[in-house]
């Protein structure tokens, strides 16, 4: 009876997690917005327990920020946190995509990408934010999965909720949309082609906008921001990477 009751509470946090992760990086929740237990007991229908283990869980990944005496605040966008997870996006993107680029038959996953690329297409057409910014992650979802580097992939995940909200404010914005198509649609043909220099390369001019989609984001919602430098300093400060395969 004690392990049944444990389990429910268990599923209650998970539940209250995900419900505030997805309104978090969504920016339905925006950066600075106070976080009530109280509030969101009476909303959910959830003891306060349950979700203050998931506010815990959430602090912990750097979503919330906990002050005491004062309540439970979603943070800042810390920029280094931004910077630091592109940076490794950069080299692991690469490094999935060369692996990509080396597989006999791409025949598949340029299909996917081919569809995934027309859906983003429309969802921007039809104004469906989400439904874009899911599609956006699948495209790479796509090229990790086809370089069998899907615990990378998870990794990766674990490090890039704040690059996440960025991306996010950018569609919201919809700033650059049609130039991120185009990029994407360039991955695809080096894919294609197998040509595994010009998808890295692709692959780095796509992630190194970074910078500039970031700068035009602060300007617009500089509140949202924590530790800001000036605009001059935030550059890409990527390089295109070549890699060893593991089996030369």
């Amino acid at each position: 009876m004690a392990d049944s009751i444990k389990a429910i509470k268990g599923l209650a946090s998970d539940y209250v997690y995900k419900i505030l992760y997805d309104k978090i990086i969504s920016i339905n929740l925006a950066p600075g917005t106070n976080v009530s237990p109280t509030q969101l007991s009476k909303d959910l229908g959830i003891s306060r327990t349950p979700i203050q283990r998931a506010c815990t869980k959430l602090a912990e990944n750097g979503l919330l920020e906990v002050l005491p005496q004062r309540g439970s605040y979603v943070s800042l966008i810390n920029i280094d946190r931004v910077y630091e997870s592109f940076y490794m996006r950069n080299l692991l993107e690469q490094a999935a995509i060369q692996q990509v680029c080396a597989l006999l038959d791409r025949n598949n996953v340029a299909f996917s990408l081919e569809q995934n690329i027309y859906n983003q297409r429309k969802a921007l057409e039809h104004n469906l934010y989400e439904k874009y910014f899911k599609y956006d992650n699948n495209f790479h979802h796509i090229i990790y999965a086809a370089a069998d580097m899907l615990y990378i992939e998870q990794a990766m995940a674990q490090v890039s909720l704040d690059q996440n909200r960025i991306r996010q404010l950018k569609i919201l914005s919809n700033i650059r949309a049609d130039p991120t198509l185009d990029e994407h649609q360039k991955i695809l043909e080096s894919i294609k082609s197998g040509d595994a220099d010009s998808a890295s390369f692709n692959i780095y001019t796509h992630i190194s906008k970074f910078a500039e989609d970031t700068i035009a984001i602060h300007k617009k919602y500089p509140d949202y921001f924590s530790n800001w430098k000036n605009d001059s300093d935030i550059k890409p400060g990527l390089h295109k990477q070549n890699f060893y395969s593991f089996n030369q």
